[in-house]
């Protein structure tokens, strides 16, 4: 299944002691508009959008906590993200499992 990133960001902080380490996606794969997310080492979740309007209303709430980054500065971040998203994406969709 071919990928197309909208929007990449990532959120590498430290909120009340907490340390954040996590990425928010906004990408269309096979056809259709998902939001994709997870912390480093984690699961990937999904969620699945009616259109591109609907997925970017939903990113530009994200703006404010996540640092927008490309392709290249998130696979060396995490290295294996556009496999996992393929693999983790397929298995949910087969499972019903992508909200």
């Amino acid at each position: 299944m071919s990928i197309d990133f909208d929007y990449i960001g990532w959120c590498n902080e430290e909120v009340a002691g907490h340390k954040h380490d996590k990425v928010w996606a906004a990408f269309k794969a096979g056809g259709s508009w998902y939001a994709g997310w997870g912390a480093r080492g984690k699961a990937i979740s999904f969620k699945k959008h009616d259109s591109q309007f609907s997925l970017m209303k939903v990113k530009r709430t994200k703006e404010s906590k996540y640092k927008e980054v490309d392709a290249f500065q998130l696979f060396a971040i995490f290295p294996d993200f556009a496999d996992e998203v393929d693999k983790r994406l397929m298995y949910a969709t087969l499972a019903n499992k992508v909200r």
